[in-house]
């Protein structure tokens, strides 16, 4: 789920050793960053739609501030159903095999059969608990990647407060940590002046750039917003969305249907849908969009499943108290 998040960090947070051979990408990149910094500067004012939309995206919303999604929700699972045999190892072979086995070395004659206990019962309790060490090393090595998804808090919230007017972004470290910006400080990727936006099907993500000409930090950072929108029409609703809100007040705007923040099964049932959305709404009850799903759809369950226990081994999002009390406050802080 935070493999994009950490992928981004590491990029903008990288040393001139680390990207030895990037150098005139990155130098093209700092010059797009101060062009963009400039030219959409005051771009919260700029009314981008007539038609704002939640987007399927709110986990809460009130006078004082409004919780957003972030886009890589649906991207989870993967890393449960490919460390999954290994974790199964690591627990379940000291229970199945180990122990008992043990017990028959200590006790000098199998519990089951009542057999003596000879040399090569010695030779493969050695085998098998080398091979255990083998697998709690590699699931050692790879547990970086299990936090990706897993024992780690459940979703990254960006939380905009319109009496602070501040966005606040809680999310674990190694994705980028917690940080506070300005709300006139980010840069949306919607172009103000592009009033040619469809309603053609397409994956689109909305993404708020913080450039540090701007914040001030050390580094630009970036968070990839919404659920997957379906249009770059929708794309440019949600952003009204949110700047009417911050701008007007959530009497300008539709009441939202927030989205749940506990990990109701169904809703992981609508994860692996997500990716077949698009092509589906083109060629709704088709014969070939019919087999599609039918071929896909033990693939699409087993990642359902994943993706429900990959939710089930996070906690809920915990706001720090001064973020907690700064993010909830009602007048500037």
């Amino acid at each position: 789920m935070y493999f994009v998040e950490w992928l981004m960090r590491r990029t903008l947070t990288a040393s001139k050793k680390d990207i030895t051979g990037f150098e005139g990408d990155m130098k093209q990149f700092e010059k797009a960053t101060e062009k963009y910094g400039k030219q959409y500067r005051g771009m919260q004012e700029r009314q981008v739609s007539d038609a704002p939309s939640d987007a399927r995206s709110i986990y809460k919303m009130n006078d004082t501030y409004m919780d957003v999604r972030t886009f890589f929700e649906e991207w989870r699972g993967g890393v449960v159903l490919g460390l999954f045999p290994l974790l199964l190892g690591v627990l379940g072979f000291p229970f199945s095999f180990l122990i008992p086995m043990g017990i028959d070395l200590v006790s000098g004659h199998t519990v089951h059969t009542g057999r003596a206990i000879v040399t090569s019962d010695y030779i493969a309790f050695l085998v098998l608990l080398f091979g255990w060490f083998l697998m709690l090393a590699a699931f050692i090595y790879l547990f970086w990647i299990f936090r990706m998804e897993c024992l780690v808090q459940r979703h990254i919230v960006v939380r905009f407060n319109r009496k602070t007017r501040k966005i606040y972004i809680n999310r674990p470290n190694f994705a980028g940590g917690n940080q506070v910006y300005d709300w006139d400080d980010v840069v949306a990727s919607v172009d103000p002046d592009d009033q040619v936006v469809t309603k053609k099907r397409k994956r689109e993500i909305l993404m708020l750039f913080f450039f540090k000409q701007r914040t001030g930090a050390e580094y630009h950072d970036v968070v990839f917003l919404g659920a997957p929108l379906r249009s770059d029409h929708e794309l440019y609703a949600l952003w009204e969305y949110i700047r009417r809100y911050m701008e007007e007040g959530p009497e300008s705007i539709p009441k939202p249907k927030c989205i749940p923040s506990f990990p109701w099964p169904w809703r992981s049932l609508l994860a692996p849908w997500s990716f077949l959305e698009n092509k589906w709404a083109a060629a709704p009850w088709s014969p070939r969009m019919i087999a599609l799903v039918l071929i896909a759809s033990p693939v699409m369950l087993l990642h359902a499943v994943a993706h429900w226990c990959s939710l089930l081994l996070c906690w809920p999002v915990y706001w720090p108290r001064q973020l907690r009390r700064e993010s909830t406050a009602s007048e500037p802080v």
